[in-house]
């Protein structure tokens, strides 16, 4: 099952360092806005523009009250996105968690009047975010399941394994029969944040998180930047300062790392490289091994890095007894 990464935030997790994010792999962040008819989360431009820079596709969520005026919220909401210029990439989401003392008919009622009002707004329909028993409880009708109209919207589901198996997946409230986003750890760690912070995949591959998101992967103009390696450099220090993963940086520098050598910086955009597009939907169903062909400045490390595996089993597949001694011009199965 195909999968990929991203996180929320808030102000709860100011100061983010947003290229060492993306250097984890995150492809995408949901960022607090606003709550109720009265809170405007301070962090918001911030992390919206870090964000955007680092190449993360991002959206805006509102933490809804259901004891406040709906239109309100929604103006609240609508208001301060657009105050920041930029509607972002992900649908707008509604966070609903709290009955805050209503009868879930009321709770109904007014998050839809929220979701049709920044529906036209935004001329997306908004996701719902909430977890499996908030759901059940107040967001159900007489038969058990949620109303009709609430499976046209997206689902984003809370729900704390706290570790992501792959292949795992959460349980679905009752009458609900798909999950887009799945909020499952609220203790996570992400390098470039200094608190804990909301780990989420998203149910299918880059593309088709870019699809959802109508949203083209456009690489932007800028030229890919140049980096001298200086004495204590390594492929994960650079790739931190630059918000690149690890991997594609060697892909676009698959030689061994030497101080003075001017390296390429691959352009920071959530763009899957040719190793995610081939493995992101489960294969093409050829049984054909990749090969590998050395070439110069090539080590094992780099190319383990660049196909995703290890040292440890391109030496197994090939029979290399010593890994520090491969050839340019040797042709390597790649596991």
């Amino acid at each position: 099952m195909a999968t990929v990464p991203g996180i929320d935030v808030s102000y709860w997790d100011a100061g983010i360092d947003w290229p060492k994010v993306r250097a984890t792999g995150q492809r995408f962040v949901f960022a607090k806005a606003t709550e109720g008819d009265f809170y405007s989360d301070q962090t918001f431009a911030a992390n919206w523009s870090g964000a955007k820079a680092a190449g993360l596709l991002r959206g805006a969520y509102h933490f809804f009250r259901a004891n406040v005026d709906a239109k309100k919220q929604a103006t609240r909401f609508i208001d301060y996105v657009k105050s920041v210029g930029d509607n972002g990439e992900l649908p707008p989401v509604l966070d609903v968690e709290s009955n805050d003392g209503q009868k879930k008919e009321k709770v109904i009622e007014r998050a839809k009047v929220w979701l049709d009002l920044v529906e036209a707004a935004f001329g997306k329909k908004p996701i719902i975010y909430s977890g499996q028993y908030f759901l059940q409880d107040y967001f159900s009708e007489a038969g058990g399941g949620p109303p009709v109209w609430a499976k046209d919207y997206p689902l984003w589901l809370a729900q704390y394994p706290n570790n992501y198996l792959e292949d795992s997946k959460p349980f679905l409230p009752r009458g609900w029969f798909k999950w887009t986003f799945w909020q499952y750890s609220e203790k996570g760690r992400v390098n470039g944040i200094n608190a804990n912070v909301d780990m989420n995949v998203f149910n299918g591959t880059l593309e088709e998180l870019y699809q959802f998101a109508g949203a083209k992967p456009v690489t932007p103009d800028s030229k890919p930047a140049k980096h001298k390696v200086a004495a204590g450099d390594s492929f994960e220090s650079i790739a931190n300062k630059y918000g690149v993963t690890v991997r594609e940086l060697v892909s676009e520098n698959p030689q061994l790392l030497k101080t003075g050598d001017s390296l390429t910086i691959p352009v920071a955009v959530a763009i899957p490289s040719e190793g995610e597009r081939g493995s992101a939907g489960g294969g093409s169903g050829s049984s054909s091994p990749r090969t590998h062909t050395v070439k110069s400045g090539d080590s094992l490390y780099a190319i383990a890095i660049k196909y995703s595996t290890t040292v440890a089993s391109i030496a197994s597949a090939n029979g290399i007894l010593n890994v520090n001694n491969i050839s340019v011009g040797q042709v390597l199965v790649i596991p």
